[in-house]
């Protein structure tokens, strides 16, 4: 007996109506993202084919590495709205935040209340793809103290819950929200994140998703879609976003 393959269904035929996608790194030359207003501009267009309405765009904020002002990372949206119209990308709306790594800066910043949220109160962070932040707790304080709901990005990348789902109850405890990366599913990050990846979505600790996409070559694994077993669940969760319209 002859078995077909199952193919991938096409992000485009995945992404809800009014998706806003709350995780990218499309303001050129500012962290590991794009590095020119032509390449935002394209991912940019593509999204809005796709059927992106919303991009909530995320550049990185880490101390020593990318350590981003709100008003460097305001500036960049700027000058990049301006451009966008004079390509002909005009039925896609874009804002920007910024993605946080939990570190000194962080602290400082969120102390400051120098913070851009991604929407009301919202704010996206990270960690440390090796370890938790050594004082979480002082951060979760901070965070709480200054009126933000934090949600972690890519929860499923950080192999040291890989073990224990457990841990992820306690971060849920303390108040955080979960942003899983589409790209996860794609299986570009390996096939352990992939297939772990799946567990957070059987649990239901997911809240919303984000493409990360960073430059062309995500863009295109992210273009050729998902396995039908998993589509409807990624269609499902994608719809979490409308709150961010």
């Amino acid at each position: 007996m002859l078995f077909l393959n199952k193919k991938e269904i096409p992000f485009s035929e995945i992404v809800p109506e009014n998706y806003v996608d709350i995780h990218s790194h499309l303001l050129p030359g500012i962290d590991d993202g794009v590095k020119t207003v032509y390449q935002s501009a394209y991912i940019i267009e593509q999204f809005e084919k796709i059927g992106v309405k919303k991009i909530i765009t995320t550049p990185h904020v880490i101390q020593e590495i990318w350590p981003n002002t709100s008003q460097i990372i305001l500036d960049k949206l700027e000058q990049l709205k301006i451009i966008l119209p004079t390509l002909g990308i005009n039925n896609i709306t874009l804002q920007a935040s910024a993605e946080y790594m939990m570190d000194d800066l962080f602290y400082q910043r969120i102390k400051e209340n120098d913070i851009i949220p991604l929407h009301k109160n919202y704010i996206l962070v990270e960690m440390s793809t090796f370890n938790v932040p050594i004082n979480l707790n002082e951060i979760i304080f901070e965070i709480k103290l200054a009126g933000y709901t934090p949600i972690l990005a890519h929860p499923e990348r950080y192999m040291f819950y890989n073990n224990d789902l457990k841990k992820f109850d306690d971060l849920k405890e303390a108040g955080f929200l979960f942003q899983l990366n589409l790209l996860s599913l794609t299986g570009y990050y390996g096939d352990h994140i992939k297939a772990f990846a799946k567990k957070p979505i059987e649990h239901n600790y997911i809240d919303f998703t984000g493409t990360d996409v960073h430059n062309y070559h995500q863009l295109g694994i992210l273009e050729k879609g998902f396995n039908p077993n998993v589509s409807k669940k990624i269609n499902s969760l994608m719809k979490n976003n409308c709150v961010f319209s």
